[in-house]
């Protein structure tokens, strides 16, 4: 078994100790994807408020990915303190520092690769709907669905970069 592997069976395993985690971090990457799908979207520009509405989402999505990494960073705080026990062991079967690190980071990976898959198919579902409630909020008839590519780009440009930042961090942590 490859050390990959053995991070996803170890997900797979505890993935009931995982969901929180998984979940919240979903949850952001939902909520992020959803506001870049109406900063992107075509027809904003064509109303008297495109422009000041864009930009008042573009800085809530500042502090949408802010507080993202402070929540996904306090999750994980929080998940590595409850898995003392579990490194310990690693520790004496013979597990060096380096190893447990790498080990914590593959699995923040692969965490944060399923969340930011899951948040924008969840984002793209909700999509129409968002689009309804935010046309009404700008004073349009309807917003169009459209195929955000940009929006899901920025989003996993943003996540990915997130996430590896976050991994990275948690090795000072361990």
């Amino acid at each position: 078994m490859s050390f990959p592997q053995f991070a996803f069976n170890n997900v797979k395993r505890n993935a009931r100790a995982y969901f929180a985690y998984y979940l919240s971090s979903s949850f952001m990457v939902m909520v992020f994807f959803t506001y870049a799908l109406f900063i992107f979207h075509p027809d904003i520009n064509k109303t008297e408020l495109g422009h000041t509405t864009m930009l008042v989402i573009l800085i809530m999505e500042y502090i949408i990915y802010i507080f993202s990494f402070l929540f996904v960073l306090y999750s994980i705080g929080a998940f590595l303190k409850a898995r003392n026990k579990e490194f310990g062991i690693l520790t004496i079967l013979g597990a060096e520092q380096g190893q447990i690190s790498r080990l914590v980071f593959i699995e923040n990976m692969i965490i944060g690769a399923s969340s930011i898959v899951t948040g924008i198919g969840s984002g793209l579902i909700l999509s129409k709907l968002f689009l309804l409630l935010s046309a009404k909020v700008v004073g349009m008839e309807k917003l169009g669905l459209y195929l955000p590519v940009k929006a899901v780009l920025l989003t996993v440009a943003a996540f990915a970069m997130l996430f590896i930042a976050i991994s990275a961090f948690t090795l000072i942590l361990i």
